[in-house]
């Protein structure tokens, strides 16, 4: 971590003991999901706990499960083949397979918006079904990385990812570019910094526009999740766009939420205005070597100092 030239705040809050590189607190958390209307949510932290067996309901006292086997039972033979081909190949570890789901989940066509359910239904009860041979916990550790344009997002991410393949460790990102305002494209330019991380086998990365989604994340980076958890991915990085103070919904989707600010990051009263840092697991100051460590200490002071002024989130969290 040193040769990145990075310097860590940390924050810690309620982290899941099987996260590989990080120290935690013994404090419980439990993920819950739910399909409502077509779409998957996910909520990170949860006081009811899940039981398995269970349907999910929607607003209509309709179960989603009777209501997915109905579009299984409306399925053609060449869908059922190829929902049959997708999830098998996924849960066998196959990048293509992750990758054509992963397309398929993101399509706007209403006819491959009820696979890409269907599909995830599947992926879900098979994940649930490692949960509970895994004794009740996560198989898969969830990190989401924001910061604001040009901090250092995706080269943090080509060090952090080679560093836990090299733990032996499955890792896959989900990076987010931001598309044109005008032409409503997207120059998928995250993986080009990961030059490395991309060409490991231990390692899936997937760059997606954010179409018009605010929030710095897309419109369906919670079904990507489950399924790079589903195809065996234990550690999952969501890395957003460049964000502002404000945008900070990717916190409630991951395990881990981890804030990367630039030596230039403003002053102490950037830190103790409430935002995104009120949601930050971890603060890393990057790009901390060269002329730019006195900066990077003096930032790394100041947010150590701010972050002591913010209401606690539990009461295990200690600023460091």
């Amino acid at each position: 971590m040193r040769r990145s030239g990075v310097s860590l705040l940390c924050r810690w809050t309620s982290l899941p003991p099987s996260f590989p590189v990080f120290p935690v607190l013994p404090v419980q958390a439990t993920r819950t999901l739910c399909l409502h209307h077509g779409v998957l949510a996910d909520s990170h932290v949860s006081n009811q706990s899940t039981v398995p067996g269970h349907g999910w309901q929607d607003r209509r006292g309709l179960s989603m499960e009777a209501a997915l086997s109905q579009h299984v039972q409306d399925l053609s033979e060449p869908e059922k083949r190829l929902l049959n081909k997708l999830y098998e190949g996924l849960i066998n570890g196959q990048r293509a397979s992750l990758a054509e789901s992963i397309t398929l989940v993101e399509t706007q066509h209403p006819r491959k918006k009820e696979l890409a359910q269907v599909l995830l239904q599947r992926v879900l009860a098979y994940r649930r079904e490692q949960e509970t041979r895994n004794g009740g916990k996560p198989v898969a550790f969830r990190v989401g990385l924001s910061g604001p344009p040009g901090a250092g997002k995706s080269s943090f991410i080509e060090v952090v990812g080679k560093m836990l393949t090299g733990r032996g460790h499955k890792v896959s990102v989900l990076a987010v570019d931001p598309s044109s305002c005008t032409t409503g494209g997207s120059l998928m330019g995250d993986k080009t910094r990961m030059t490395e991380l991309s060409r490991d086998m231990d390692a899936f990365i997937r760059p997606s526009p954010t179409s018009g989604t605010l929030g710095g994340v897309t419109r369906t980076t919670n079904e990507a999740i489950v399924l790079c958890e589903g195809a065996g991915y234990d550690t999952v990085l969501v890395e957003t766009v460049g964000v502002g103070q404000s945008e900070y919904a990717v916190a409630d989707m991951v395990d881990m939420f981890v804030l990367l600010i630039p030596p230039a990051g403003g002053d102490e009263l950037q830190g103790i205005k409430r935002g995104i840092i009120e949601k930050a697991d971890l603060v890393v100051v990057t790009k901390s070597d060269g002329d730019l460590v006195v900066p990077a200490r003096r930032i790394q002071a100041e947010y150590t100092s701010a972050l002591k002024l913010l209401r606690k989130k539990s009461k295990s969290w200690n600023p460091k």
